[in-house]
């Protein structure tokens, strides 16, 4: 009888791991550019973490198991981005140049590469062609990637535009992250507000590209300043001593600073670790976040949970460490 039951647990382990071996995503890229070090794996949808590729004389592979249908984005050291798709079971291929790539597979990753030869025929009318795109594509995940490439991030927002544009996506369309986040936004939106902040990537000083924690609860706060501002170096300085108060693990200050000189940003930043971190991508006023919230002075902060889900804005000091340390003590009693 108990070699029948090993028999029948060896079975039930080899199947389990077969199944699991058929559901893994797995994305094997070759490089024209053999010299490439790194390949940054930031996720953005439904979660958000890190993974760093090595490739080996240009060849890499990337594999993992997805919950559900997952975006992620490919980062080269030089930052330039490339979007991929990722469910169970999918296989994708990655040719090519950063500059010049070719992603072919399962998903809609064949379908956005299609938009990529597209515009990169004809340069002068990208918007009209992700329209296009994306009215014609109304039940892929790609035109969600679209969408927010060219009608949400990085331009002045005409809601009317966006409202009609999304109306006529496909609902699990509407239902991915990045639109549903826009949604809301439109929906609360005659004064511009926003409940998320936009997906954004940044490094610092060291290199490192940062992202939204994978813990199951960190509160971040975006703090934006600016070297040549005295009042938001004074008001960093009393942040760098309310985070001694608070939990490493569950709460930490990105600093995002609006300077276009190097040089005189690095002068003023502050030791890094864990819980502090520096960033600044040379772009002042026209930085991302910035433009989103119509940020037009500092110093200005933003306490953020993991999601990126707006919780409130400028706050310091006592009624800082008093909110984050309420809300801890909130998610342990849902425990």
């Amino acid at each position: 009888m108990n070699l029948i039951i090993r028999i029948i647990f060896v079975y039930t382990l080899a199947c389990l791991v077969s199944c699991s071996e058929n559901n893994m995503f797995t994305l094997n890229g070759t490089l024209s550019n053999k010299k490439e070090k790194h390949i940054y794996v930031i996720y953005d949808d439904p979660i958000a973490k890190v993974d760093t590729i090595k490739p080996e004389n240009g060849k890499f592979e990337y594999t993992f198991l997805p919950d559900t249908i997952t975006i992620f984005r490919l980062v080269n050291d030089s930052g330039i981005a490339i979007p991929v798709f990722a469910d169970k079971g999918w296989k994708v291929t990655f040719k090519g140049s950063f500059a010049n790539p070719d992603i072919s597979g399962d998903g809609p990753n064949n379908e956005l590469q299609k938009f990529r030869d597209l515009i990169h025929k004809d340069t002068a009318n990208i918007v009209d062609a992700a329209k296009n795109f994306i009215l014609k594509n109304r039940m892929s995940y790609a035109s969600a990637y679209i969408f927010n490439q060219y009608f949400v991030q990085g331009k002045e927002h005409d809601y009317k535009e966006l409202s009609d544009i999304i109306a006529q996506m496909d609902g699990h369309v509407k239902d991915c992250r990045v639109v549903d986040i826009i949604q809301k936004t439109l929906s609360e939106n005659n004064d511009r507000s926003s409940e998320y902040l936009n997906y954004f990537s940044c490094k610092d000083r060291k290199g490192k590209y940062v992202s939204w924690s994978s813990k199951e609860e960190q509160y971040t706060l975006v703090n934006i300043w600016a070297s040549w501002d005295e009042t938001s170096n004074r008001m960093r300085d009393s942040l760098y001593n309310d985070i001694k108060s608070l939990p490493e693990k569950e709460f930490r200050i990105l600093n995002l600073s609006i300077d276009l000189d190097k040089s005189e940003w690095e002068k003023k930043c502050k030791e890094e670790n864990e819980q502090w971190i520096e960033t600044c991508d040379l772009n002042g006023w026209q930085n991302q976040i910035v433009k989103q919230m119509n940020i037009s002075k500092v110093p200005y902060n933003i306490l953020v949970n993991k999601n990126r889900k707006i919780i409130t804005s400028n706050i310091y000091g006592e009624e800082l460490t008093q909110k984050v340390k309420n809300l801890i003590q909130e998610n342990k009693n849902k425990k």
